[in-house]
């Protein structure tokens, strides 16, 4: 075996003892898991859930939208039935309610949403019928016809009779 021969299967063998040294990642550094948590945390956006900063009520969730840099925020339709946008800074749940860090004050300072559709009307009562007997909350009652009881038949059948007392003959 030559002298070339010989040095080079060294440091073949020298890098075969090194490689799983080499191969081994870093360690990763220990988590606690009461810290990831909150980053495994989902989220139920359900459409008339109340939405609220750390100072009050915002109002109710419409919601969620892409924002002009791409990201997303909630549409949240106020007490002033003006739908606005709220960023997801902070954003959590709390029961039913989502929670986000956006002040009232914020929120009552930011533009409405362009081009957003009205909030909905209130359901209008039903309007009153011209048939007193459809719709019987407009009927004056001095008006309704009904047919007169027969004392016979309306008086408890247990009870003596009452009237004349002559037998018919």
């Amino acid at each position: 075996m030559t002298f070339k021969n010989a040095l080079l299967a060294g440091s073949f063998g020298a890098l075969l003892m090194a490689a799983p040294a080499l191969a081994q990642e870093a360690a990763a550094p220990a988590q606690d898991p009461a810290a990831a948590a909150p980053a495994q945390q989902s989220l139920q956006l359900t459409p008339g859930a109340a939405v609220r900063g750390p100072d009050g009520a915002l109002g109710t969730l419409e919601g969620v939208q892409a924002n002009a840099e791409g990201g997303q925020e909630l549409t949240v339709r106020g007490a002033d039935g003006q739908l606005r946008a709220v960023p997801l800074a902070g954003i959590r749940q709390e029961g039913s309610d989502v929670v986000v860090a956006y002040t009232k004050t914020e929120y009552d300072a930011a533009a409405p949403i362009a081009g957003a559709s009205p909030a909905p009307a209130a359901t209008p009562a039903p309007a009153p019928s011209s048939d007193p007997v459809a719709d019987p909350t407009t009927a004056d009652p001095s008006s309704t016809m009904t047919d007169p009881a027969d004392p016979a038949t309306t008086a408890d059948p247990m009870a003596p009779p009452t009237g004349s007392t002559e037998p018919q003959a």
